[in-house]
């Protein structure tokens, strides 16, 4: 088939959409699609797209002008696809995030994707999710997690276009690509030293503030938080001790060394806090399904994580998981100690993980995507 993707995320930065997006276009490709990414970059930053996000060179990235951050660039893009593509006749479906691009387009063009990761936050994007729900042309609506398909339908007359359709992990190419003991050298990590990590975003909520009190309670093992701007790792770094040696802020980090990252763990944490945010400070209780997820289930490692509904319905506490309540530092450092302390508990944790880990890959998703739906 031939699939139109509409993508308008903030790229070569912190975020997880521009990874998802990047992803769905390799999985898609991966299912032997051809694949036509309409994107708003330089023709001379196209091979640093595959480079930067880690992805096969399987699809073509047709470049617009427009914005690559900031709140316009959604629109714009939006806009600029719709005329790009609007007399386009060769596709078997668009596939985009863009609201404004789906809503234009709707009036004009059949068999249209749309994938919605939060709620509507505004009156024309509430309004959009109507017409959506409403017009023929768009085939799909599918939804990140359960939290966002049930705002949706709490808002709006139940609809079957909508499917909740998880992130997920690349299986085959999401594995470590390094020499794991000089990977740990060049951090400086201690040797012999247990390692707990963190990967992603540190935006106000997501729990950095435990985690930095639980190096001081835990001086014997080293901490990892990887990734995060660092606007925001700034102001963390001035809550740790001068001489405090047992944690390290990496900054922003290629996506081809997470694998790394995850390899040279021993425990991985997902401590948000019940008020944890996405950029740009909206509130992600529900409907928040992050990446980091899916790629730490892959890596066999144990998790300990926030008992919160986005969570909660992936992780099985006691099984692939431990599970604790996101308010309290108590509850998260008892299940460090736990882990730690049983080499039994952890390996059954870690052995559960993987399994699970099969059941949410990008190929799965957009294999899914793409069924017709009545």
């Amino acid at each position: 088939m031939n699939i139109l993707y509409v993508g308008s995320p903030q790229l070569f930065k912190e975020g997880a959409s521009s990874i998802h997006v990047a992803r769905m276009c390799e999985a898609f490709a991966e299912l032997n699609h051809n694949v036509e990414l309409i994107l708003p970059i330089n023709k001379n930053e196209l091979e640093s797209f595959f480079i930067y996000y880690d992805v096969r060179e399987r699809f073509k990235i047709s470049p617009t002008i427009g914005f690559k951050y900031g709140p316009l660039r959604h629109f714009f893009h939006g806009i600029l696809s719709f005329f790009k593509l609007i007399l386009k006749k060769e596709y078997d479906f668009i596939v985009t995030r863009n609201i404004t691009f789906a809503y234009l387009m709707s009036f004009f063009k059949s068999k249209i994707i749309i994938d919605i990761h939060h709620p509507p936050v505004n009156y024309i994007s509430r309004l959009a999710i109507k017409r959506f729900i409403d017009s023929k042309n768009i085939s799909k609506i599918t939804c990140n997690s359960e939290g966002t398909k049930e705002n949706i339908e709490r808002s709006y007359n139940f609809s079957n276009k909508l499917e909740v359709l998880h992130n997920g992990v690349n299986l085959k190419t999401f594995k470590p690509n390094k020499d794991l003991d000089s990977f740990k050298s060049q951090l400086k990590v201690p040797k012999n030293c247990k390692i707990v990590s963190y990967v992603g975003n540190t935006y106000i909520g997501r729990g950095i503030e435990k985690i930095i009190e639980l190096s001081k309670f835990n001086k014997e093992i080293f901490f990892l938080i990887v990734g995060g701007e660092d606007s925001d790792n700034i102001l963390y770094q001035k809550k740790i001790n001068v001489s405090q040696k047992n944690i390290l802020f990496t900054g922003h980090v290629k996506n081809s060394d997470i694998p790394n990252f995850l390899a040279i763990s021993d425990i991985l944490l997902i401590p948000y806090d019940t008020d944890f945010t996405i950029k740009g400070g909206s509130k992600a209780l529900e409907y928040s399904s992050p990446i980091k997820l899916f790629e730490y289930l892959s890596s066999g490692k144990p998790i300990i994580a926030s008992n919160l509904p986005s969570i909660s319905r992936i992780l099985s506490d006691g099984s692939d998981s431990i599970l604790v309540n996101p308010d309290s530092f108590n509850d998260l450092n008892a299940a460090l100690s736990s882990l730690l302390a049983s080499k039994e508990l952890s390996s059954k944790i870690s052995e559960e993980s993987l399994k699970l880990s099969k059941q949410f890959t990008w190929v799965g998703r957009a294999k899914r995507m793409l069924l017709h739906k009545n």
